[in-house]
């Protein structure tokens, strides 16, 4: 599990603004991030679909990786490129080896590839099968 206390964790990618999360969006640093038919900022909603733009930490503003995104809130957004290291989210119930390539899991994180695009590699092995907690942060590199 990573303890990073940021996103970014190698590399300098691409990095705007963007505002309007979407209503009822729980939002975190980390999360892939994509865009709704109304042009607001939704988490990734697409399972083994590609994407390399993940929400930041506003740590300009005095926020960290634990704060969320609210409703309309504007979002910091960096786009990873290949080779570059951020921290991401797995959800409960994987089982990761090392090096073990990801794909998005359709909910904002990544899982162990099965059919869709290959966008990053885990950094770090973890066994969260009998674990029932939330998701966890963990270490990403792009591809």
């Amino acid at each position: 599990m990573s303890r990073d206390r940021v996103i970014t964790l190698r590399g300098n990618p691409m990095i705007y603004e963007d505002d309007n999360v979407a209503d009822g969006q729980t939002l975190k640093p980390g999360h892939l991030i994509n865009y709704d038919s109304s042009g607001d900022i939704i988490k990734h909603a697409t399972a083994a679909a590609a994407t390399k733009s993940v929400a930041l930490e506003r740590d300009e503003m005095g926020d960290d990786v634990d704060d969320a995104y609210g409703d309309g809130d504007a979002v910091k957004v960096g786009v990873f490129g290949a080779g570059m290291r951020s921290t991401g989210w797995i959800a409960s119930g994987e089982n990761l080896v090392k090096g073990a390539l990801l794909e998005a899991n359709g909910a904002g994180g990544f899982r162990a590839l099965a059919s869709g695009v290959a966008l990053a590699r885990i950094m770090e092995t973890i066994d969260y099968r009998n674990v029932s907690t939330a998701d966890t942060r963990v270490k990403v590199e792009w591809l």
